[in-house]
């Protein structure tokens, strides 16, 4: 319907905050040039604005997981050099092969042989970034002359090795053990490839964990961020140690409204499981979101949202749809209109009247990046969400579904 206004429950996506974490990161990398991880529609965030800004602002590259992910960009009409992650099949190499913006990932000397073929069939010369398993046990080419393999892709008609890379799968740990000794192992590597007159264009590692941890030192040509981009920390240990030195702003905020509010005048329950009660005086919302928008169910009686600039409690059960929040102790009266934040940071002044109203509300918490002077702020981050259910922030943006519209602030190209 051509008047049906954009759902209250929505993700507000800031694009200015990514390229300022994009400009924060490159410095922080010696100005290395940057391949952005737009895979799983950019984290949640929606790959094509966020591709587009990621363009303009300079990326040399684009990363996606798979060939569809791929085709979603074309479609686009964004023509960029973008890496695929993962190994292909068959029937997806051979629709892709002629495109000269796509670049294959190559992890096993089989795969190779296969784009080698394909690309000899069809005339072409397809650019491939081998990838180079050095401890993380999954996609990489797992070999004890990884020079050799090298070479031998690299003699593969068809076939232009333009990269080479590998993967850390706990750079972001607090022990940083095997990810000293991955980043060691591909010094080397990329150190006896030049000694064996083999000459790559890009040699990456540098994942968001590896490019705060170990700097400069795991730069090389190209950096390769994924979650740090969009503003989040890949873990509590790297945070910790980096929030000072290297501020990201996440570029996501979930918001709602209040679409009820119940005050009970006696001993109740609320929600599925009746696993919240209340008593007379308690006041209750129900806000229109829930685990089929990507709210998460583990949340229920332990999730946090904001309203009024204060932090309130998710009372009972994340229903599909639905949410219930206590507002009992709510310093002034809400009403139905009300902005909810759910990830994100809010403020309110302190001298809105009592029973403001859902356009006093939406100015209030306008001011999302920073407190207003005489205001109360407040914020949920999706760390702090992801710690809550045992996962991590990068599941949580990811989990939001297209139920929830992505309305994007900042410069769009």
């Amino acid at each position: 319907m051509e008047n049906l206004p954009v759902r209250r429950t929505k993700a507000l996506v800031d694009l200015d905050a990514l390229a300022s974490n994009l400009r924060a990161l490159k410095r922080y990398g010696a100005d290395t040039d940057m391949v952005l991880a737009v895979k799983a529609d950019a984290y949640g965030h929606g790959r094509i604005p966020v591709a587009r800004r990621a363009i303009a602002e300079g990326v040399a590259m684009l990363a996606v997981a798979n060939a569809q992910e791929f085709a979603a960009l074309r479609a686009a009409g964004i023509h960029h050099p973008v890496i695929i992650l993962e190994d292909l099949f068959p029937e997806e190499t051979a629709a892709l092969i002629d495109d000269t913006h796509v670049r294959f990932n190559v992890s096993q000397l089989s795969y190779a042989r296969m784009l080698s073929q394909t690309a000899v069939a069809g005339g072409v010369r397809a650019r491939v970034h081998v990838n180079l398993d050095t401890g993380m046990g999954r996609m990489g080419l797992l070999s004890d002359d990884p020079v050799g393999a090298v070479r031998e892709i690299a003699d593969l008609p068809g076939l232009e090795v333009e990269g080479v890379f590998s993967h850390f799968p706990d750079a972001d740990d607090e022990d940083l053990t095997l990810a000293r000794a991955q980043l060691e192992a591909f010094q080397q590597i990329v150190s006896d490839l030049e000694a064996a007159d083999l000459h790559v264009r890009y040699r990456h590692i540098a994942n968001s964990a590896a490019i705060m941890m170990f700097g400069t030192e795991a730069s090389f040509d190209l950096l390769r961020p994924g979650v740090s981009a969009y503003g989040m920390y890949p873990s509590t240990p790297v945070a910790e140690k980096m929030r000072d030195s290297l501020s990201l702003r996440p570029c996501m905020k979930l918001v709602s409204s209040i679409v009820k509010l119940t005050t009970y005048d006696r001993e109740w329950t609320v929600g599925y499981g009746r696993s919240y009660k209340v008593g007379p005086g308690s006041r209750i919302a129900v806000v229109p979101i829930g685990y089929g928008d990507g709210y998460r169910r583990a949340l229920s009686n332990q999730g946090t949202a904001v309203v009024h600039g204060t932090r309130v409690p998710v009372c009972g059960r994340v229903s599909m749809d639905m949410i219930t929040l206590d507002l009992t102790d709510l310093p002034e009266e809400p009403r139905v209109g009300d902005e909810v934040v759910l990830l994100g940071r809010q403020s309110w002044p302190e001298d809105t009247p009592q029973g403001a109203t859902r356009e006093d509300s939406t100015r209030a918490g306008a001011a999302a990046e920073g407190p207003e002077r005489g205001s109360r702020t407040a914020a949920v981050y999706a760390e702090e969400m992801a710690e809550q259910i045992g996962t991590i922030s990068y599941e949580i943006t990811c989990g939001f579904t297209p139920r929830v519209p992505r309305v994007y602030s900042g410069r769009r190209p």
